[in-house]
């Protein structure tokens, strides 16, 4: 059994600017660097072998943040990136409906169809997510494994965690900057243990209308 410990990312400047940020590059904020050692204080004395992250910015360094009490660096991983955007990268969301209305109409009301205009469709990233994730469990096999990652990523994988289609993606909320989620793999299937865990915030809570 190996098991997996995914945290999201802090609090990205594309989170504050509310963009669209995908393969976008912000880097975290100040209260994101704190929320990242928040997430690093619950898990200081939980066992982790090895850490991953996304090798874009915002959850690399949320990564090394979590995973440095345990003397680790996480190995990067283009694997576990957000989603592409394509055309919509760093835009802010306000202007997607006004250039991009009718891919725009997708994302908002057809999630598991949509494609941002010349990215990476949710059906896609599920796919690739859920290869990543499993190479890294096969090749960690036994271990506890620390994962940086993002928002779209970890909705996808608790479809994965809980044998459900991408079609229901919309029914999965976001987990907010620096939560916790936790799911064991056996080589076979995923068994969800803990999704979304935020005790640890307390009042570092980021709740805007930008998630990605």
């Amino acid at each position: 059994m190996t098991r997996m410990i995914f945290v999201r990312h802090g609090e990205s400047q594309a989170n504050l600017e509310a963009v669209f940020a995908g393969n976008y590059n912000p880097y975290l904020t100040e209260r994101g660097r704190m929320q990242a050692r928040r997430a690093a204080e619950a898990l200081k004395d939980t066992r982790i072998d090895v850490a991953y992250a996304s090798d874009l910015i915002r959850a690399y360094e949320t990564g090394e943040i979590v995973a440095a009490p345990h003397g680790l660096t996480p190995i990067p991983d283009q694997g576990l990136r957000e989603i592409f955007g394509g055309e919509w990268e760093a835009l802010p969301f306000c202007e997607l409906n006004e250039k991009y209305p009718e891919d725009y109409a997708v994302w908002c009301n057809d999630l598991a169809n949509a494609r941002p205009t010349g990215g990476e469709s949710v059906r896609e990233l599920s796919v690739r997510l859920k290869e990543t994730c499993e190479r890294i469990a096969r090749k960690e096999e036994g271990k506890t494994v620390l994962v940086a990652l993002h928002a779209t990523p970890i909705r996808v994988m608790q479809l994965h965690w809980e044998g459900r289609p991408v079609d229901d993606i919309a029914e999965i909320p976001w987990v907010i900057n620096a939560s916790i989620s936790i799911a064991d793999f056996d080589g076979e299937k995923w068994t969800p243990v803990v999704i979304g865990e935020a005790k640890h915030l307390a009042g570092l809570e980021t709740y805007l209308p930008s998630n990605i």
